[in-house]
C-alpha cells in the first residue's frame, strides 16, 4: 500500500492529472478511486500518510481472539458461526467479520451421499444434520476432508428396532427388536400385536385384529398421514431425537 502511495506521489508531483496518473499505474493493479483518494489526500495534508484514527480501539476482531478463532477451525472446520459469537461474547456480525474478511474462509454445505438400505426412524449418537444452517469452513472446497465434506441420508451401522405404541390413556412399554430378526406377519402377530392396536395393512394382520379387536379402525377406514393416529411417528420419535441430539454425546469405543 505505501508503495502504490509513493508512486502516485510520483507522478502527482511531476504535474500529471488524476486521469494522467492512473493511465500510467493502471496495469500495477491501482484502482481509480485509489488514485484520487491518494492525490486528496496529498493535498488536504501534504503527506501520504494515513490520518489519524478516530474512535475507540478495536476490541471484537483483535488478533488475539483471531488467532483464536483460527484455532477452532482447525480442530474443527464444522462449526456455527452463531455459537462461536455466543462462546466470544461478541455480536454475530463481528464473528462472521472474523470468518469472512480475517480469516478469508467461506461457508460451504455438505455433499448428500445416499444410503440406499432399507429406511426406518433413525437416533443415533451424531449431531443430527441441518441442510440450511449446517455449514463447514474452509478457503476452499478441495480443502476439506472427504470425511467431513459429505454426509449419508440414511446410517443404519450398529442399529437396533425399537416398537411402541401409545393412546390417549395409555402407554405400552417399548419392545427391542433382536439383531437378524424378520419382523413379517406372523412374528409381527404373535410378538408385538398380541396385546395391542397397532393395524397393519397386510390381510392376515386385519384378520386377526378383526377377531381379536373388534373396534380397531380398519386400514381402508384409517386415514393416511394422520398425526392423530401416528403420534409416534409425528411427535414423540422427533422430540425423543431432539433430546438425544441437544448435548453432545462422548462415544467410548470398547
Amino acid at each position: 500500500m505505501n508503495s502504490d502511495r509513493l508512486i502516485v506521489q510520483k507522478y502527482f508531483q511531476r504535474g500529471l492529472t488524476g486521469g494522467q496518473v492512473f493511465r500510467h499505474v493502471e496495469q500495477l493493479g491501482i484502482t481509480r478511486n485509489g488514485v484520487y483518494r491518494i492525490i486528496s489526500r496529498l493535498c488536504d495534508t501534504g503527506s501520504i500518510q494515513g490520518r489519524p484514527r478516530t474512535g475507540r480501539p478495536r476490541t471484537c476482531r483483535s488478533k488475539k481472539r483471531i488467532k483464536r478463532i483460527r484455532e477452532k477451525i482447525r480442530r474443527n472446520p464444522e462449526r456455527s458461526a452463531r455459537k462461536l459469537a455466543m462462546n466470544e461474547d461478541i455480536d454475530n456480525r463481528s464473528m462472521r467479520g472474523i470468518l469472512k474478511i480475517d480469516l478469508d474462509l467461506k461457508p460451504y454445505k455438505n455433499v448428500n451421499c445416499m444410503d440406499y438400505r432399507r429406511s426406518k426412524r433413525w437416533l443415533g449418537l451424531k449431531d443430527k444434520y441441518n441442510r440450511q444452517n449446517d455449514r463447514i469452513y474452509a478457503l476452499s472446497i478441495e480443502d476439506i476432508p472427504k470425511n467431513i465434506r459429505t454426509v449419508q441420508r440414511f446410517q443404519h451401522s450398529g442399529s437396533t428396532i425399537v416398537w411402541g405404541a401409545v393412546s390417549y390413556n395409555d402407554k405400552i412399554p417399548l419392545k427391542f427388536i433382536e439383531q437378524g430378526v424378520k419382523i413379517n406377519p406372523k412374528h409381527y402377530q404373535n410378538e408385538i400385536l398380541r396385546s395391542t392396536l397397532m393395524p397393519n395393512i397386510t390381510k392376515s394382520t386385519q384378520q386377526w385384529l378383526v377377531d381379536n379387536c373388534p373396534d380397531f379402525i380398519r386400514s381402508e377406514e384409517r386415514p393416511a398421514s394422520s398425526p392423530d393416529l401416528n403420534p409416534l411417528d409425528y411427535s414423540i420419535w422427533e422430540t425423543l431425537e431432539t433430546i438425544v441430539n441437544a448435548n453432545p454425546i462422548t462415544v467410548w469405543n470398547r
